[in-house]
Formats: C-alpha cells, sequence, structure tokens
C-alpha cells in the first residue's frame, strides 16, 4: 500500500510539474500549397511527417491542414509569422531573398542524386551562419532536379535556338540566364504552368523532366532539350516557426534532424529520378522530339551563361563569404558523384 501511494505521489509531483511523461504532444500544423495526392508530397512530404511522429514516438505530431495557407510564394513569411508552423518552400519563388540560397539554382551544377544532399550539407557549413532563414528553424535545404528545356513548335537545339522565344522560368538565376539567352523569361510557379501553356501564353517552359506530366502540360508541348549538368535547378527548403521548434524537447529535436537535411534530400532528389524515368516514357509515347545539347553548344551555353555565376559570386562575397566560387566548385564536383 505504502509503494502504491508513494507512486501516485511520484505521478502526481510528475504531471505538476510538466514531466515529460504526461507532456500533451507538439502538434505541427503543416501548410500544404501542393495537393497531397501530388507525387511529391505523397513521396517525401507525407512519408517524411510520418516519420516525425515514429522517431518521437508520438510526442511530435504534425498535422497536414485542409487548406493552404497563403500563396507558394508567401510559405516563408506564413510559418515565420505563425499562420502555420511547418511548410516547404521554393527559394526561387522569391527572388533575391536567399542570396546564398541560390547557388543551387545555378546553371550547369549537375544533375544527379548527389546535388541534394551536396547542397544541404554545404549550406549548413559555409552559409548557416549569415541566417538567411532568420525566425525559422531549417531543416532541410536542397536542390530538386537539374531543369531543361520544353517547347512546341520549334526545337532547341543550339544556343541561338532560344533567341525570341516566351518561356516560363522557374528561379532569378534562370530568369538572368533566359535574358542573356535572348529569350524572354516569365517567372512563374510549376503550378501557373499549365494556364500559360494552354492558353498559349508562352512557346515553352525551362522543366524539370517531370514536370512536363506532373502539370499537365504534356499535350501542349512537343520537344524537350535536355541540358548536361541543367539549364537550372530548384532549391527547397523545410522550415519550423521557430516558437515552435523551441516547445519540441532537444532529444526530439535531435531525433527530427537526423531524418532531414541530406537524408530527406536524398530521398527526394531518388525519387526525382524515378519520375524523371517515367516522364521520358510518356513523352517518348506521345511522339516527343527529345535531343541533347551537343559539346560544341554546351561550351557556348556555359560562357554566354558565365555573367549568372559571377553574379552570384558576387553577391555571396557581399554577404561576407569568403570564397563562394571554391563552394561552388565543391558542389559541382560532389554532383557529378552518383551516390553520393
Amino acid at each position: 500500500m505504502m509503494k502504491r501511494l508513494i507512486s501516485l505521489a511520484g505521478a502526481c509531483a510528475m504531471l505538476l510539474s510538466g514531466g515529460s511523461a504526461f507532456a500533451d504532444a507538439v502538434t505541427i500544423r503543416y501548410s500544404s500549397w501542393l495537393p497531397t495526392n501530388h507525387w511529391y508530397v505523397a513521396s517525401n512530404i507525407v512519408p517524411y511527417l510520418e516519420e516525425i511522429e515514429t522517431v518521437t514516438e508520438g510526442r511530435v505530431k504534425v498535422d497536414i491542414l485542409p487548406k493552404t495557407v497563403g500563396t507558394p510564394q508567401s510559405q516563408f513569411d506564413v510559418v515565420r509569422d505563425g499562420l502555420a508552423d511547418m511548410s516547404w518552400i521554393v527559394v526561387g519563388y522569391t527572388p533575391g531573398r536567399f542570396k546564398l540560397a541560390e547557388m543551387g539554382e545555378l546553371p550547369l551544377t549537375g544533375d544527379t542524386t548527389s546535388t541534394g544532399p551536396a547542397f544541404h550539407r554545404l549550406y549548413m557549413k559555409h552559409f548557416a551562419d549569415a541566417n538567411e532563414f532568420d525566425g525559422v528553424a531549417l531543416l532541410a535545404v536542397y536542390t530538386g532536379s537539374a531543369g531543361h528545356v520544353a517547347t512546341r513548335g520549334k526545337k532547341v537545339q543550339a544556343v541561338a535556338d532560344f533567341k525570341g522565344l516566351k518561356l516560363r522560368s522557374a528561379s532569378n538565376a534562370a530568369t538572368e540566364a533566359l535574358n542573356l539567352l535572348g529569350a524572354v523569361p516569365i517567372l512563374k510557379s510549376a503550378s501557373e504552368t499549365y494556364e500559360l501553356l494552354s492558353t498559349g501564353a508562352i512557346d515553352g517552359s525551362l522543366m524539370i523532366p517531370e514536370t512536363v506530366v506532373s502539370t499537365n502540360g504534356i499535350d501542349f508541348l512537343d520537344s524537350f532539350t535536355v541540358v548536361p549538368d541543367g539549364l537550372f535547378n530548384t532549391v527547397h527548403a523545410i522550415v519550423v516557426n521557430q516558437d515552435k521548434w523551441n516547445e519540441i524537447a532537444p532529444e526530439d529535436q535531435k531525433a527530427i534532424l537526423a531524418i532531414s537535411g541530406e537524408k530527406l534530400a536524398k530521398t527526394v532528389g531518388e525519387s526525382y529520378a524515378r519520375e524523371n524515368a517515367k516522364a521520358f516514357e510518356a513523352m517518348k509515347a506521345k511522339g516527343y522530339a527529345i535531343d541533347t545539347l551537343s559539346p560544341e553548344e554546351g561550351d557556348r551555353l556555359k560562357t554566354a551563361l558565365s555573367p549568372v555565376e559571377q553574379k552570384w559570386i558576387e553577391a555571396a562575397r557581399q554577404k561576407g563569404i569568403a570564397d563562394p566560387a571554391a563552394v561552388l566548385a565543391e558542389l559541382r564536383a560532389a554532383s557529378a558523384r552518383a551516390n553520393d
């Protein structure tokens, strides 16, 4: 009887003091600006959020909100200001805001599943102290998949073929690249691609192969040109409101970080590879002309686009980075290793 009383007294004391055995779970409200049945969310985000609950043994729960809070472009502000607790953002949707992270958007940075994990590792090593993501906890920052060129009515087989084409751009760096190539860039999110294509507002788009299918643009295009190492890339980040993150116990924060970062980036890269392969098969079935830019044209492209790289290097120096070119070179070297 005495042992039972002691046990009950201890339990009550723990309850009154907020002991972890009785603490309520921390619930994170996740804002998803893509439908949960979209392959990216279904293959990457949903399993990741479920794993957060698993590794914290239910002490952290993630609820996907039924409606998007804000717009794709405003997700960082939504999370920072506590309108939602968590989301994934695309850096390119707010050009210039995350200047160091824009390294991953630069032309010709690589096109392998190594790129995303390497980018996260290098960003956290060299750029994290610049605090570009102030107001949120940065769980992962990584590249998606290298992008190329999809058009209708005109094939892009040479640098000169870009001239005059109205093309959707995916990022600030891609917009600068298209301007240098004489094209007419229109910076819009991937979710707006269908409307642009179906109304004939553009001649084509800079696209990751899978977006030809996932944006339902496949019926409005007829050519796809692969640019070795990618004409552009996108940078994604998983962010949590800082105050909400601080509610999570340190051991649970550690468990969450262990499944984020490079691990999540690798998962995303592999899922892109699978979806891109499916997309090429779908394009072939539709009779697309699928070409790869020749080495000679690739050299011309590299020369033409060098100002984009130099502009980023100078901007990074102004942010206090001693040798941005060396970090970029390290990213390209890591990207070349297919199983980083």
